[in-house]
């Protein structure tokens, strides 16, 4: 059985298809099906009974739902978001309840004529249904009946889930855009409440299950975002979904790198002409280093597919078992590997499950359509439109599409997939660009570098180039069809540029560079697993940071002598509920059996912030940094503290296990946490852990001799010190380049910290700096004892340890002190650490 609702004209004007709409978002049907009006008269009515779904804060858009389900968006004119409400009355908010013909928006037709690209008005299905066009003249009054939505039995009682439309609006922190990874955790969120959630942001709206549609929102940093919620749980839906968007999605610092300065170069960029018929292009770095080898072109067949299908049963049966088996591989392979790559296939998969995109092809495949061409019409939509928005963050996840796209398209020929490449040692992929898919499925060992000719600094195939440690240059232009298959290439990356043919000369001078990295790293490598000390002796720890238990052992085997930073924010994200005493214990013992007595440093939830979570509601924060996060937020929450307190406190290890705490401001807070370690430790009937606090705020570094007491280590997290310090967002990319930890307002934070807990048990360092090779000599000298680095650079952070005595490291931390740039610390670091190594740390070959 089906069900009909009559939509009537919202105002008085001239009917058109959406053909005719200049507009390929509206014309070709992605933001939803239905007619178009030129209006004529100037009151915008409601086209039927129900609830005012959506009213844009610009005026120029309204959406409305019926009881039945359908929702109709009624969009006013083209390009008239950027009117900023010029011309535009709005009679009512969203949650009203309106009944067929009340007025909801009063027009101005000469002011919005002047400033947009058109008067045409898309009248729009916005969700599920089927739209028939009912007879029309051109001419069309206010009230008219104009097409109808039929709609399934089943889904007009789902649509009318019942109760008051709830709305809330919130600000978006989203430095690059609602992508995908944090479009999935509002999808994820979302399925969890009994209730219909949408979001809507301009002219466009989004059910808050379909990442398709909320990607397609254009949402930027710091806009404004309704949200709207209907059913028994709209409330909590709204308060959770609230929370995880004000607090950032998890788009953090530590999700992705900061996008660089340099402009991406033009497309159709010529290379240059170097010494001895050399070809130089230039790109943009997507992750550094230096390497020399042989190019690789990566080439893949267009995949046809019929237009036509077989029959709706035989399409939709294909269709659900490629869809599958795509699924049962991702899933196979998101169990290993880093984190980085675990969150990029979570996002495919969130693809995979996403109604917008399974709605698109499911009606292609009952309009006759074969599995193949309606999976390719979905996807495409998709495609086209995020690279119409005008964000080059969201064009790229665009990849991510295509990537499914292909591989659902090779399920469904039949045939096997395209068996690995052979690679030989040193191979340089070059490609027009690179799926997610392809770069994983490639043998990581003899991957040397990639460079593509399209592609971003942002996209998820630099994010795994990053994580495996492989240089890569990106953009630089379609002229790279020039360089052949196998050809010598000397890939530049940190130069930002991809040498083809190099003469003997740059040649040598790129052996000499990667010879003595590939020297210095075998060095470290050969002599990780012992203890580091300087060259005259003085001892200094080096430890991991590690985000998982996965990580333990690869870190153990790479040198580290213990993790001096747990991050425990793996066990709370991605989940509805907070984990219990006995799910943390596990992991906090497995980690600490494959440390195997080897200190274990477990922060406690550093939640709020940039770490949303939806069973931790929090009120809403003009600036979340400055809110309830770190500490304070276990201090909110005692009973979760008091949980995870029991939890480490129940660890066996023959080593050392402690207890560190996020965000400390004040030693009251320290008397806080310890009393509540006291009582886990008696109910737990062990003995209470070391207790240290993260130096993270200017406030802990210069009353470090005030905290001190109450502690037994301190370690600085550098990168929040610095945003803190500098009065810089980290998660703002225009800020990037200034944002660097040896600016001497950081390093006299830091000297501040030592000389203040000089008395505790050690002061570590467990931010960036770390990890970074030529600060470790300066945080050395200015009293750190214990780095904790990540993983992949503990052997080489031991190397530069050990090649400088501690006068060395003093003397350059004074010099360090007084200058008045990082830019001239890290100069000065490089150049000194450079002469101590005999080679250069970091720089690109000329």
């Amino acid at each position: 059985m089906t069900a009909e609702l009559i939509v009537h004209a919202p105002i008085d004007g001239w009917a058109c298809s959406l053909d005719e709409v200049l507009d390929e978002a509206f014309a070709g049907r992605i933001v939803g099906d239905g007619l178009a009006l030129d209006p004529t008269g100037t009151t915008v009515r409601a086209p039927f009974d129900g609830v005012v779904a959506g009213v844009a804060r610009t005026g120029h858009a309204v959406s409305v739902r019926s009881d039945l389900g359908p929702e109709i968006l009624i969009h006013l004119g083209l390009e008239t978001v950027g009117l900023n409400g010029a011309g535009f009355t709005t009679h009512v908010a969203a949650g009203a309840r309106v009944r067929l013909g009340d007025p909801l928006l009063t027009l101005d037709l000469d002011v919005i004529a002047a400033g947009a690209r058109s008067l045409i008005s898309p009248v729009l299905l916005a969700n599920e249904g089927r739209v028939r066009l009912l007879p029309l003249d051109r001419s069309v009054a206010a009230g008219e009946p104009i097409m109808a939505v039929e709609i399934a039995v089943a889904q007009a009682k789902a649509g009318g889930v019942g109760g008051a439309v709830l709305s809330r609006t919130v600000r978006a922190p989203l430095p690059h855009g609602l992508h995908a990874r944090p479009a999935s955790r509002i999808a994820a969120a979302a399925r969890d409440f009994d209730s219909r959630i949408r979001l809507s942001f301009g002219e466009r709206s989004a059910e808050a299950t379909s990442l398709t549609a909320m990607m397609t929102l254009g949402l930027k940093d710091g806009d404004d975002l309704i949200l709207s919620a209907e059913g028994p749980q709209a409330e909590q839906a709204l308060e959770a979904l609230t929370v995880l968007i004000a607090s950032g999605l998890g788009e953090g610092a530590a999700h992705e790198a900061a996008a660089p300065a340099s402009p991406t170069p033009a497309a159709h960029a010529a290379p240059e002409t170097g010494e001895d018929g050399e070809l130089i292009f230039t790109g943009v770095t997507a992750a550094p280093g230096l390497t020399l080898g042989r190019a690789v072109r990566l080439r893949q067949a267009e995949i046809e597919v019929p237009e036509h299908g077989r029959g709706v049963m035989l399409e939709q049966a294909a269709l659900q078992q490629a869809l599958s088996a795509v699924r049962g591989r991702i899933e196979a392979s998101v169990a290993s590997g880093g984190s980085h790559r675990r969150a990029i296939l979570a996002a495919h998969l969130a693809f995979l499950d996403d109604p917008g995109l399974l709605a698109t092809a499911q009606e292609a495949v009952e309009a006759g359509r074969s599995a193949g061409f309606a999976w390719r019409t979905a996807t495409q939509g998709g495609v086209a439109l995020f690279r119409s928005l005008g964000d080059a963050r969201t064009a790229e996840r665009a990849d991510d599409l295509m990537d499914l796209e292909r591989q659902v398209l090779i399920e469904l020929s039949g045939e096997a997939a395209p068996a690995p490449m052979v690679l030989g040692a040193g191979s340089v992929i070059l490609a027009d660009d690179l799926l997610p898919s392809q770069l994983i499925a490639l043998d990581a060992v003899k991957v040397a570098g990639l460079c593509t000719a399209r592609g971003g600094p942002t996209s998820h195939v630099a994010i795994l180039a990053a994580a495996m440690g492989v240089p890569a240059l990106v953009a630089v232009g379609v002229g790279l069809e020039e360089v052949d298959d196998g050809a010598l290439v000397v890939l530049d990356a940190d130069g930002r540029r991809l040498i083809a043919h190099p003469s003997a000369a740059r040649q040598a001078r790129a052996q000499s560079a990667v010879a003595a990295r590939d020297r210095r790293r075998a060095e470290a490598r050969a002599l990780a697993a012992e203890d580091c000390r300087t060259a005259d002796g003085v001892r200094i720890e080096v430890f991991a940071n590690l985000g998982d238990a996965a990580e333990a052992a690869p870190a153990v085997a790479g040198g580290a002598e213990g993790c001096g930073l747990l991050r425990t924010e793996f066990l709370f994200l991605e989940r509805q509920s907070a984990p219990t005493e006995d799910e943390q214990l596990a992991q906090y013992q497995a980690i600490a059996d494959a440390l195997d007595g080897r200190p274990l440093v477990v922060r406690t939830l550093d939640a709020g912030g940039d770490k949303p979570l939806p069973y931790l509601p929090m009120p809403q924060e003009e600036n979340p940094a400055l809110g309830l996060r770190g500490v304070r937020t276990g201090l909110h929450r005692p009973d979760l503290l008091l949980t995870q307190l029991r939890a480490i406190c129940r660890v066996r290890s023959k080593g050392t296990v402690a207890v560190m705490l996020p965000m400390i401001a004040s030693a009251a807070e320290i008397r806080q946490v310890r009393a509540l370690l006291d009582i886990a430790a008696s109910e737990t009937g062990t003995s209470a852990p070391l207790l240290g606090v993260m130096i993270e705020t200017p406030a802990a570094a210069v009353t470090a001799d005030l905290l001190a007491p109450h502690i037994d280590f301190v370690s600085i997290g550098t990168n929040d010190l610095t945003q803190y310090a500098l009065a810089m967002d980290r998660q703002n990319a225009h800020l990037a380049a200034q944002l660097d930890g040896l600016h001497s307002a950081v390093l006299r934070l830091i000297a501040q910290t030592a000389a203040g807990a000089a008395g505790t048990r050690w002061v570590g360092v467990c931010g960036g700096l770390a990890s970074d090779p030529v600060a470790a000599p300066i945080l050395i000298g200015l009293g750190v004892t214990e780095l904790s680095a990540a993983p992949s650079m503990v052997a080489e952070i031991k190397a530069v340890a050990r090649a400088v005595t501690l006068e060395d490291c003093r003397d350059l931390a004074a010099q360090a002190l007084s200058l008045d740039s990082a830019e001239a610390v890290r100069a000065l670091a490089e150049d000194r650490l450079a002469a101590l190594l005999k080679t250069p740390v970091v720089g690109a070959v000329a």
